[in-house]
């Protein structure tokens, strides 16, 4: 129980959801790089086992993406200590790809790609997911957690 009690607490939850969020910054940069299409799909058939850990990826990334925003609202809207615009822009970033993700995994529609499928339009994003995340990484790298 201790252990549960451990995993569950805010501060491991934080630390959870910013890593998880981190990665799929760079899973969904690199998709995003192959013309929107999820790296692991170029392995691996979209059906069955794998179709299904895809979509429960994309859900638990809405679910983290909605944990930090609602620790960013309920901790004062400040990252690492600071109200900051590069941090607040970058979390943003962050959080609204993974919201995004999470309402694809429920509905199976990607509201942004489908406002465009421009390949110039998905390496812009992609540079953009690169760049917050590594702001990001480095912030928390600094400041060992983000909401203080």
């Amino acid at each position: 129980m201790h252990n549960l009690q451990h995993h569950t607490h805010p501060d491991a939850l934080e630390k959870y959801a910013f890593f998880w969020s981190e990665v799929r910054l760079i899973i969904a940069a690199l998709a995003l790089f192959l013309g929107g299409t999820p790296p692991v799909l170029l392995l691996f058939s979209a059906h069955g086992l794998v179709g299904l850990l895809l979509k429960l990826s994309w859900i638990v990334s809405g679910v983290a993406s909605a944990y930090l925003l609602y620790r960013w609202f309920s901790g004062g809207q400040k990252l690492f200590g600071h109200k900051n615009t590069k941090d607040t822009i970058a979390f943003f970033v962050m959080v609204l790809s993974g919201i995004n993700l999470g309402v694809v995994g429920l509905i199976g529609n990607n509201i942004g790609m489908s406002i465009s499928s421009s390949y110039a339009v998905f390496v812009i994003t992609a540079v953009i997911y690169l760049v917050s995340a590594y702001h990001l990484y480095t912030r928390w790298n600094a400041a060992g957690k983000m909401f203080k």
